[in-house]
């Protein structure tokens, strides 16, 4: 995830980007839980289950904002993508005829001992 701070290189966010940067800062404080905590015991898929569901959820906010609600313009709906706030390449399989109903269930089949 990105820095939230801007630096004075990085082009400025286009508009719209303070309606929903408190929802990318608590996604961002999330990944950072997740990362931050003793991976489970047990297999290895285990412990990088959280940070994926995490990564998920947050690309698909960025999706329905710009392709269900119409909330964000193109040129934040492309600034968000190119810094990293949204995976493109998940994206762009949702966007496929037959995806819609693998975007319901991905997260109905969690691993069942997963407690998120």
């Amino acid at each position: 995830m990105p820095a939230i701070r801007h630096s004075s290189k990085r082009k400025p966010p286009p508009e719209g980007f303070s309606d929903i940067e408190d929802d990318l800062l608590i996604f961002a404080n999330k990944m950072k839980d997740a990362q931050s905590k003793p991976p489970p015991p047990g297999p290895k898929y285990k412990a990088q289950w959280e940070v994926f569901q995490i990564s998920h959820q947050r690309s698909r906010y960025v999706y329905e904002l710009y392709y269900d609600k119409e909330a964000i313009s193109r040129q934040l709906y492309d600034w968000l993508l190119k810094n990293g706030y949204a995976d493109a390449m998940l994206i762009a399989k949702w966007k496929k005829q037959g995806y819609e109903k693998v975007r319901l269930a991905v997260f109905s089949s969690h691993p069942p001992d997963c407690s998120l």
